[in-house]
């Protein structure tokens, strides 16, 4: 395997309702070796999504918590470290664009806001030389209208191709897409879903795909992790996830393929 560049060890987090913590993640172990892209795999509420906000540190935004375990990026901590590197070594795509982007401010200010944020010496000119570039990396044409305007005058498709450039415009070396096409239509998703797959190659990102769909991780990783009820139930290389699954719950993902066809 190549150079592991995540490390996950025996990690468990959870959420806090009405003062009593409920655990969602449990002794979750996963290496992510470097130039790959893995897909976290399982139905809703398996807890896919947590795993990702527990990787970007805003687990505690829902008032939730790791409570125990290790996360190592690039063999440095990651937990005590991780509101250094986000949005620089690490970045994710949240889903529901319209959630994550302000409303009352122009999607370009937004993404040179993102910029920003570790690009202080920039002049003016170069870092509106660099959101120039990353709108043309995302495929958003058009730059002055696009630039200029504000969330709802853009479709769903553009504003999902937004939180992507804000994402890589600093060049992280991992990419988390949380459920990326979610509310898409089927044509949208495949773009969205090969533009990942361009960027990959092209900003050599490792990629971390989480989705309930199976034919998603058929299609665009390298490995898969199948989560079920908070645990990683199974991870292997994708071919033999779909050659020869181990776990009970594995099987049945791919038999509702089979049932679909």
């Amino acid at each position: 395997m190549n150079n592991i560049i995540l490390s996950i060890k025996n990690l468990f987090a959870g959420y806090y309702v009405n003062s009593r913590y409920q655990e969602v993640l449990k002794n979750i172990n996963l290496d992510v070796a470097e130039g790959n892209t893995y897909a976290v795999v399982g139905q809703s509420g398996s807890g896919k999504s947590t795993l990702a906000l527990s990787l970007t540190g805003l687990i505690s935004i829902d008032n939730g918590k790791i409570q125990k375990g290790n996360i190592s990026f690039c063999n440095e901590d990651l937990i005590s470290n991780i509101s250094k590197i986000r949005g620089k070594d690490i970045s994710i795509v949240l889903q529901d664009p319209h959630s994550y982007l302000n409303p009352v401010i122009t999607v370009g200010k937004q993404v040179l806001e993102a910029l920003e944020v570790y690009n202080k010496n920039l002049t003016k000119e170069e870092k509106i030389k660099r959101v120039k570039e990353v709108f043309t990396k995302v495929k958003l044409d058009d730059f002055e209208r696009i630039y200029n305007s504000y969330p709802h005058q853009l479709s769903g498709g553009q504003k999902q191709r937004i939180l992507i450039a804000m994402a890589v415009i600093n060049n992280p070396k991992i990419l988390i897409a949380d459920e990326p096409t979610s509310g898409l239509d089927l044509t949208v998703q495949k773009q969205i879903l090969e533009l990942f797959s361009e960027l990959k190659k092209e900003l050599n990102l490792t990629m971390i795909i989480i989705t309930h769909n199976i034919l998603i991780a058929k299609k665009y990783s390298d490995y898969v992790a199948v989560m079920y009820k908070g645990e990683i139930v199974e991870q292997k290389r994708k071919k033999e996830i779909f050659e020869s699954p181990s776990h009970e719950y594995t099987k049945k993902l791919l038999n509702s393929i089979l049932l679909k066809d």
